[in-house]
Parts: structure tokens; C-alpha cells; sequence
């Protein structure tokens, strides 16, 4: 098994913590400029109380990221990330409820958001590293 130690462990954890930030905080700042697209995806979606959960969610999704660049509460925002994007797939992307290339599409994306997911919980798990402002 291979030993990573410092500080390319902790460069390697700021990576990481970069890419994963970078996907949750474009997306939420793309639901603040593009609010109204924003509220046809979550209407085409099936989310009840609009005007409560997108709000909340873009604000999870620029807050979140900060913390994970930040190295500040990067373990809560890395689950709460987590929690969020189960939730979302479930509801949003659920292709075992779909036929045909619909199903293979939305299986697809639910599998990259599953990856994601693995990645927040083992940030969650090893931390920030020693790279934090």
C-alpha cells in the first residue's frame, strides 16, 4: 500500500477539496443568475415549496463550497453536501422510475452524483489536511 504523507497528503486534500467545491458553487451561483431557470428545473423536478428550497439551496451551494476552500467546518459542509445531494438525486434523477434512453440518461447522472457523494464522505472522513486559511 502506498503512504502519502506530508504535506503532499495535504496538497492532495486541498485538491480535492477544490474540485468538489467548484461543482456545488458554479451551480449555485448559476441558480442565482439564472433564478428563473433555476425555478423551471426544480418545478420540471417535482420540488415542492419552491420559494423556500431554492433559496436554501443556492445558499447551501455558494456557503458550503467556501468552507471547503476555506479548510473552515469543511467536515459539516462535506456532509451536508452529501445529505443534500442523495436527497436531490432521489428526488430529481430517479431513472428506476424511467424507461429507455430517459432511464439511461438520468442513471448516468445519478452515478456521477453517487461519485460525488463518495468524495464528500471521505473528505468528511480524513478532514481538511494541514493546507487551511
Amino acid at each position: 500500500m502506498i503512504q502519502i504523507g506530508e504535506p503532499l497528503g495535504s496538497w492532495m486534500i486541498l485538491a480535492a477539496r477544490l474540485c468538489l467545491a467548484a461543482v456545488y458553487l458554479v451551480s449555485g451561483v448559476h441558480k442565482g443568475i439564472y433564478y428563473q431557470k433555476a425555478v423551471d428545473e426544480f418545478r420540471d423536478g417535482g420540488i415542492p415549496a419552491i420559494g423556500l428550497f431554492l433559496p436554501l439551496t443556492i445558499v447551501l451551494h455558494v456557503l458550503a463550497p467556501i468552507a471547503l476552500i476555506s479548510g473552515i467546518l469543511v467536515q459539516e459542509a462535506a456532509l451536508a453536501l452529501a445529505a443534500f445531494t442523495v436527497i436531490a438525486t432521489v428526488q430529481v434523477h430517479g431513472f428506476w422510475r424511467m424507461s429507455g434512453p430517459q432511464k439511461l440518461a438520468r442513471s448516468r447522472i445519478a452515478m456521477a452524483h453517487l461519485a460525488v457523494v463518495g468524495g464528500l464522505i471521505l473528505l468528511a472522513v480524513v478532514g481538511p489536511g494541514s493546507l487551511v486559511l
